[in-house]
């Protein structure tokens, strides 16, 4: 069998036969584009969270956050019991504590200046953000212990925020408006971009613990705070250690869920690579849907191409070709379609995905792996929709195909 003869008689029958061949193959395209497509997304979603993760936790921080649950408050849970002095109690009682900090925080507030109003949350952090939080100041100064002592009325503001209300005024200096509370603005802080939560950093501003609990919210609790300790190998067993101080504190009988919850960096990148992996296992499958309807195509097709060849198979059979000869020829057909139709796809995905994390600020990595896949994919498509058809075709009578 001469495997270039047959695979060029297949070429000369696909550009014979341009619209059956286009039918064949949409589906194909669809399908390993969107793959590609999709598989870039996901892959680029899983980067950018995780690069989050390790620029927001160090290594060697706890987060503990009022309500329980896992990443926030639990439905229905107490959000209230979560005091300063339990993190001085921290401070305290467990070893290898070398800095500490407390935040509260109020959603989607009215931020008022010469007449323009902007809704964004308003965080207030205790003295050394910069340290504990580890996010810094691109201009101005953050706000001092003396500032969170006396609940002064300064903030430092987000420069999505800052661009919203001042323009491309100078921010430090002026003052806005939260409610009845005045507050200067001292500084600007770094760009952060989206959290793991998916709201903007950017679009933030932050003041003293104190100037937000009495001045703004008027109350007593915090919402979370993080410890920060002298090595990174102490952090599990100083989370097991603070979770064991806080329930003693909070008064919890055994058996009785948890009002706070002790985040570790581990626990975070546990949580969202395994919620990316579920994403990566149900997005190509949506592709799949497409290919899966292609081999459908593509087997009806070939189906109704059998029966148009008749007489050519009759002739074939007449003059010697065996039954597997027939039989890989047809498979040959549907095969060579799928992969042509496959690299279209792949091609087609790579520009679209490239494309769009160019023009928007998702980010998308395009893989060698995910190429395969979708080439390995459109080769079963070919395979599995030609199989029928070319055994239909193999197992023709001759003397009834030539009649």
């Amino acid at each position: 069998m001469n495997l270039k003869l047959l695979f060029a008689g297949s070429a000369r029958m696909m550009l014979r036969h341009k619209t059956r061949t286009v039918f064949m193959a949409v589906g194909i395209i669809v399908g390993v584009s969107a793959l590609v497509f999709m598989r870039a997304m996901g892959v680029g979603a899983e980067q950018a969270m995780m690069e989050n993760i390790n620029r927001t936790f160090s290594t060697s921080s706890i987060n503990v956050l009022a309500g329980g649950g896992h990443m926030g408050p639990r439905a229905g849970g107490p959000v209230t019991t979560l005091k300063m002095e339990d993190f001085q109690a921290i401070e305290a009682a467990v070893p290898g504590v070398a800095l500490w900090g407390v935040m509260q925080w109020v959603p989607k507030q009215d931020i008022r200046y010469q007449g323009i109003t902007r809704q964004m949350s308003i965080y207030g952090y205790s003295d050394k953000p910069e340290a504990v939080w580890q996010r810094g100041i691109i201009q101005g100064e953050y706000f001092s212990a003396e500032d969170v002592d006396s609940a002064s009325r300064v903030a430092v503001i987000g420069t999505n925020a800052a661009a919203g209300l001042f323009g491309t005024e100078d921010p430090i200096g002026k003052q806005i408006q939260v409610g009845s509370v005045p507050l200067r603005i001292v500084g600007v802080l770094e760009p952060q971009g989206i959290d793991t939560h998916g709201s903007d950093k950017d679009d933030e501003i932050h003041v003293p613990i104190t100037t937000l609990m009495r001045r703004i919210m008027n109350v007593d609790h915090v919402f979370g705070g993080r410890v920060v300790l002298d090595n990174p190998a102490k952090v599990e067993a100083a989370a097991k250690q603070i979770s064991a101080l806080l329930r003693e504190r909070h008064a919890l009988a055994e058996g009785e869920p948890p009002d706070f919850v002790a985040i570790t960096p581990k626990l975070v990148q546990d949580i969202v690579g395994n919620a990316n992996r579920v994403l990566g296992r149900y997005l190509p499958a949506a592709a799949g849907v497409a290919l899966l309807v292609a081999a459908i195509v593509i087997a009806n097709i070939m189906l109704i191409a059998v029966k148009e060849r008749v007489p050519e198979i009759g002739i074939r059979k007449a003059v010697g070709a065996e039954n597997g000869q027939i039989n890989f020829q047809f498979l040959s057909e549907t095969v060579l379609v799928a992969l042509t139709s496959g690299l279209m796809g792949a091609a087609l995905g790579i520009i679209a995905a490239v494309s769009y994390g160019a023009l928007s600020t998702t980010p998308m990595v395009v893989t060698p792996g995910a190429v395969l896949l979708g080439l390995g994919a459109a080769a079963l498509v070919g395979i599995a929709a030609g199989v029928l058809p070319a055994r239909q075709a193999a197992m023709l009578d001759p003397v009834a195909a030539l009649r």
